[in-house]
């Protein structure tokens, strides 16, 4: 199977699995990420179905030894969908470490127009001045405000550029003349597997936003490159945020990306 094709490889095996693997097996298809070759230093996903019950067993066995309930090690070690929403897919499949030891290993995927692409977008919106412009950003993840730049998902049958002014306009009310590509962030590459693009947009004209229900932005600030920088060297930067001044968390990864390529192609 090592040097085959991803598509071949399931069509091999695929008819032979069991109906509880059927949509893992599914997903890793639509993904169409090679599986690897350990024999190279790479991290290679199991798709042999005796093989995966083979290393599902090994990693309970190691799970118990650590301490672990018999119970709770199966379901620990169990390969296939682990959850899903409408928003994520956490993955764990069964993987020969670099040397041939044999494990499981877990992963999230965002749920986009489809699971090969990009689940969602960020911009930088720059103003004529040349202040960019971030979102206050009350975060449910990290419990605080952010300072961040715009960013969402994206929608069915939207191109990553429709995508990206949509969700520039929705969230700040501003409008872009011109989008620049800036790269795709991979904003934890130990845990995600979807990349995120990043665009440089620059801003032509203000309106009103209309964020979703779900959106906890209690407004727009627009700062200097110097400033932003400092901040981020300082970790938090000084707001007015309801009527008091607040130190708030700079950290965001797209954020940094976008002003260092940015400031390597010589935009800003």
């Amino acid at each position: 199977m090592r040097g085959r094709g991803f598509v071949l490889a399931l069509c091999c095996f695929h008819a032979a699995y069991a109906a509880p693997l059927d949509d893992y097996f599914s997903y890793l298809e639509q993904i169409g990420k090679p599986v690897g070759s350990y024999r190279e230093g790479e991290i290679e996903i199991v798709l042999e179905p005796e093989e995966i019950s083979k290393i599902e067993k090994v990693q309970e066995g190691r799970l118990v030894n650590k301490g672990y309930s018999v119970e709770r090690a199966a379901e620990f070690s169990r390969v296939g969908i682990v959850s899903e929403d409408q928003y994520w897919i956490w993955l764990r499949d069964a993987v020969y470490f670099p040397k041939g030891v044999p494990g499981t290993y877990d992963r999230l995927m965002w749920k986009g127009p489809t699971l090969s692409g990009p689940g969602g977008v960020a911009v930088l919106p720059v103003l004529p001045n040349g202040k960019v412009v971030l979102n206050l950003n009350f975060r449910h993840a990290t419990r605080s405000w952010e300072l961040e730049l715009p960013r969402g998902a994206l929608l069915a049958n939207e191109t990553v550029e429709e995508g990206a002014v949509r969700e520039l306009k929705e969230e700040t009310g501003l409008g872009v003349a011109s989008l620049t590509f800036l790269g795709n962030i991979m904003p934890d590459s130990g845990t995600l597997g979807s990349v995120g693009p990043v665009y440089m947009g620059l801003v032509s004209e203000e309106g009103k936003s209309d964020q979703e229900y779900s959106e906890a932005i209690a407004g727009v600030i627009a700062f200097s490159v110097a400033e932003l920088k400092e901040g981020l060297i300082k970790g938090s930067m000084e707001v007015l945020l309801n009527g008091k001044k607040e130190h708030v968390p700079i950290r965001d990864a797209f954020l940094t990306f976008a002003l260092l390529q940015a400031e390597i192609r010589k935009l800003l």
